[in-house]
């Protein structure tokens, strides 16, 4: 399982414009399977996870990822996660400043998919929103 993989994608150190972009080197290219149920997105190629990623650091102030738990071998990955943020956007979906914006909880798994070249081929992701 490549673990230092599960890492970059659950910390973020680079700056939010680059994430989108670094995230995207661990997707296969052709053939992708990514899917995000609880936004209602399945089945998207690459082509369009980019710009699933790049709206989601628009959409959220304040986004923190913390892993709770990564298991797995080098075929798949299951890895639980707890994400913190502030919503960018309010219900009428006008721009909210962090300093209005309600504190959001986002709990979910994301499993994955790996070809031999450490390539994630489907990813799966489950979550749930709450008021934290």
């Amino acid at each position: 399982m490549p673990t230092t993989t599960i890492m970059l994608l659950g910390t973020r150190d680079t700056s939010k414009h680059d994430a989108p972009g670094k995230n995207m080197e661990f997707m296969k290219k052709d053939d992708l399977d990514y899917s995000n149920f609880g936004h209602e997105k399945e089945n998207l190629p690459h082509s369009n996870v980019k710009d699933l990623f790049a709206q989601t650091f628009i959409d959220f102030h304040n986004l923190k990822v913390r892993t709770r738990s990564l298991h797995g071998d080098k075929n798949s990955t299951a890895w639980e996660w707890v994400i913190t943020c502030k919503p960018a956007l309010g219900p009428e979906g006008n721009r909210l400043m962090k300093e209005e914006a309600p504190p959001k909880k986002v709990t979910g798994c994301t499993l994955m998919w790996w070809n031999d070249n450490d390539k994630i081929t489907k990813n799966h992701k489950y979550m749930q929103a709450t008021n934290e």
